[in-house]
């Protein structure tokens, strides 16, 4: 299996934890954290509403967690894996750590048809914001509007117009 096969399993089995958050009453969003001699951070979960920091998204998560347990120095060159594309904050904060590569499962635009429109908030992103890591890449994995779905299902929401055939196209 080559390191691109590896990733994008990864990003795959973020996509699961993010379902499984979700089901749990989370939000869902989940970041992974891939460095360069393979070492893997458990699933960083959004978690601004249960502890109240705007700043607690998944992607910041993750790199926390990573910078805690092993150092700094063990995001250089790492690949940040997000099921949600990363917001502009967490595009600045994984540059700012070394993170060199970014690929999400669901783009922003998708996020928004999806209840999730962060780019009023923080501002739509830029070719140039994206640069700021040596590359962002989507990466549409099978399930990936499951978390989405689940959420607006739980809590008795209406999926977009284009959620059957976006399903369709996962299952």
């Amino acid at each position: 299996m080559s390191g691109d096969d590896t990733l994008t399993e990864l990003l795959t089995e973020a996509v699961a934890h993010s379902r499984r958050h979700v089901e749990n009453g989370g939000l869902p969003f989940v970041g992974v954290v891939v460095g360069p001699d393979g070492l893997v951070s458990p699933p960083g979960f959004n978690q601004v509403r249960e502890t109240g920091d705007p700043t607690a998204h998944a992607e910041t998560v993750a790199i926390r967690a990573v910078a805690a347990r092993h150092g700094p120095s063990a995001l250089i060159g790492a690949t940040l894996l997000a099921t949600g594309e990363p917001c502009s904050l967490c595009y600045r904060f994984a540059a700012d750590h070394g993170i060199e590569r970014v690929i999400y499962a669901v783009d922003q635009d998708t996020a928004a048809t999806w209840g999730f429109d962060y780019r009023t908030r923080v501002g739509r992103l830029t070719p140039a914001q994206r640069a700021l890591v040596g590359g962002a890449e989507h990466r549409p994995v099978p399930g990936r509007l499951d978390p989405f779905a689940t959420y607006l299902r739980m809590r008795g929401l209406p999926s977009p117009d284009t959620a059957p055939s976006a399903l369709s196209k996962d299952s």
